[in-house]
């Protein structure tokens, strides 16, 4: 074989022999290694190709940052409204004088006054005159009355005394019998009971049963004697007769034994003519307890009747009643503590209607409207803080005391909020404004809220500079936890956070850039590309 041959064939051998197919084989996990690693070079070259080219087309016209600080928190709601007294009363003048003449005012505006004060008086001439006329009406009406009513007390009396005598004396009749002598002298006697009336009663039925049997027997011979005659019987007319006469004398001997010797009577017709009286007598005595007891009904009516006259003229008739009302109400005076805002009298003209408003300068509100989007956040017992142009830089504390239920016409709230203290340096009927604290807190950081990012996993951050100054600043992402916020701030708080840290005011990147007129974002090339900008 020739040298060229030779020379030739040296480098298939050194193939042969050093052959990168057989290495691979022999080292593969190292082979996969050297890929990978090249791949990622070639990634990042390109990378670093696209983000300078990229660099070329964006422009940071600014760029925002907050500086974190411990500070609080205020969630709020803003509202304007006027300043008004909290304690108001209006001195007014009654209808009834409303047609009188004011005579005199003792109060000016600007004036303090204390309840009962009098601000203005009313001419009272007329309704002097007519309190005059009906007061002596009404003493006219109750002399009249207490007349009328003695002279039925004393009727009743007199009646009474009367019927009472005739009863006495009926009654007397009826125990008596007349007999008034032996009645005196047996209610005397020891031992004697019982009445005259009693004595004849007893004494009569005693005597009478025997004086009946006689009689009884004396009208049978009698019917007897006319039976014989009729019969032409001599003998038995003569025997009949001598019965007859017979029992006629024991007839006259029993009424002549028959006696009252109490009573002094004697003779059973005596005893009968006065048992016979008694029941007259009882009749009139009868009579007499119904006359008395009719007149007690009567007289008593009378003396009620008279009685309730004289407590109804005793009252104050509702004539004179309003009449002095009327002359009260000429007199008005204030009805509280306070200062004269507003006076409606003069001298000579008539009140026709608020004579004056009286307000407490030191007990003040702000009357404000809320709107309907907000007024569902707020309650009463919320803090508040008021300002106003006349108390200049003063931050005044107050409380929302009122919130109207219902919306008015424009689809707001009224509400109130009170004052606190009493030297405020608020003027009524200024404009104030009213900050309504809804929640403060103490002691946190806050960033704008803006200046928080949410990932597609819920997860929140904020941009915190790494370095660089003014539009060539460099952050870096720092995971926060959010808390409570308000229009424009939201508390953030992590462990990773630092009092002094610079935070992006916006976790929007794209804000303050300025891009050029390339078809295709350059950002969005960028972030697509799988870039990852630090800071601007």
């Amino acid at each position: 074989m020739s040298e060229h041959d030779t020379a030739a064939r040296r480098p298939l051998d050194w193939f042969k022999r050093h052959n990168p197919l057989h290495w691979f084989k022999r080292h593969k996990k190292l082979t996969i290694f050297l890929v990978i690693l090249l791949l990622i070079l070639a990634f990042v070259v390109s990378f670093l190709g696209r983000t300078a080219a990229v660099s070329k087309t964006l422009t940071y016209q600014f760029v925002r940052t907050t500086t974190l600080q411990k500070t609080n928190l205020t969630d709020s709601v803003s509202v304007n409204g006027t300043v008004a007294s909290g304690s108001t009363a209006s001195v007014t003048a009654s209808d009834s004088v409303k047609t009188y003449k004011v005579t005199a005012v003792n109060v000016a505006v600007g004036d303090t006054v204390k309840t009962g004060d009098v601000i203005a008086t009313l001419d009272t001439s007329d309704v002097e005159k007519q309190i005059e006329t009906a007061q002596q009406n009404y003493n006219d009406s109750l002399d009249q009355a207490e007349t009328t009513y003695t002279q039925s007390v004393e009727d009743q009396a007199t009646n009474l005394a009367q019927l009472q005598e005739k009863l006495d004396q009926a009654q007397q009749d009826y125990d008596t019998l007349g007999l008034t002598d032996y009645y005196s002298s047996m209610q005397n006697a020891n031992g004697a009971k019982g009445t005259n009336r009693e004595l004849v009663e007893y004494y009569y039925g005693l005597y009478s049963e025997k004086i009946a049997q006689l009689q009884n027997t004396i009208s049978n011979l009698q019917i007897q004697l006319t039976q014989a005659q009729s019969d032409g019987s001599t003998d038995r007319q003569q025997e009949i007769q001598n019965q007859l006469s017979d029992y006629q004398n024991q007839l006259s001997i029993a009424k002549g034994e028959c006696s009252i010797p109490e009573l002094g009577l004697q003779g059973f017709d005596t005893i009968a003519q006065y048992y016979n009286q008694i029941e007259q007598l009882r009749d009139a005595l009868d009579q007499a307890q119904q006359n008395y007891d009719n007149a007690v009904t009567t007289n008593s009516r009378n003396v009620d009747s008279a009685e309730t006259k004289l407590e109804q003229a005793s009252r104050t008739s509702d004539t004179l009643t309003t009449l002095q009302s009327t002359l009260e109400d000429c007199t008005l005076t204030a009805t509280m503590d306070g200062t004269i805002t507003e006076l409606n009298a003069t001298v000579g003209s008539v009140c026709t209607g608020t004579v004056a408003t009286i307000q407490d300068v030191s007990d003040l509100t702000v009357e404000v409207t809320i709107p309907a989007s907000s007024v569902g956040k707020l309650s009463t017992g919320m803090q508040c803080n008021i300002t106003s142009d006349a108390t200049g830089d003063a931050v005044i504390p107050g409380t929302l005391t009122r919130i109207d239920p219902v919306a008015n016409s424009e689809g707001s709230f009224g509400a109130t909020v009170t004052v606190s203290g009493t030297d405020s340096g608020l003027l009524i009927g200024i404009s104030a404004q009213v900050e309504i604290v809804i929640s403060e807190k103490d002691d946190i950081f806050t960033v704008p809220r803006d200046a928080v990012g949410t990932h597609d996993d819920g997860s929140t951050y904020v941009l915190r500079k790494t370095g660089g100054e003014g539009v060539d600043m460099t952050f870096e992402e720092v995971t926060v936890t959010t808390g409570e916020s308000n229009d424009y701030y939201i508390e953030i708080s992590g462990d990773d956070l630092n009092e002094g840290d610079v935070i992006r005011s916006s976790a929007d990147l794209t804000q303050g850039i300025e891009t050029t007129d390339n078809t295709t974002d350059p950002l969005t090339e960028m972030m697509q590309g799988g870039g990852e900008m630090g800071g601007a």
